[in-house]
């Protein structure tokens, strides 16, 4: 799963578009993994039914979260998961 998040992003990065992973679990809850390029180095956030639930400034943390919050790389948005098979 980190490497397809990360070959995702930056992808998403390359081609213009939001650096963002959206995802639904089998539980119906919610979510989005964001990465942010800021001048005063890089962001990954995970957002849980609506709100914050991690920052960090590397991969691993995000997937030790997205683990504690039982997000598989099932859940992952369906025309994204596409590139992970």
């Amino acid at each position: 799963m980190k490497k397809f998040i990360n070959d995702t992003i930056k992808t998403k990065l390359k081609t213009g578009q939001t650096p963002v992973i959206n995802f639904v679990t089998l539980n119906d809850d919610m979510g989005h993994i964001q990465f942010d390029e800021n001048s005063w180095g890089n962001d990954w956030g995970i957002f849980f039914n609506g709100k914050c639930v991690h920052t960090s400034k590397t991969l691993q943390p995000v997937i030790n979260k997205l683990n504690k919050l039982n997000v598989t790389k099932f859940d992952l948005q369906l025309n994204e998961f596409k590139q992970f098979i």
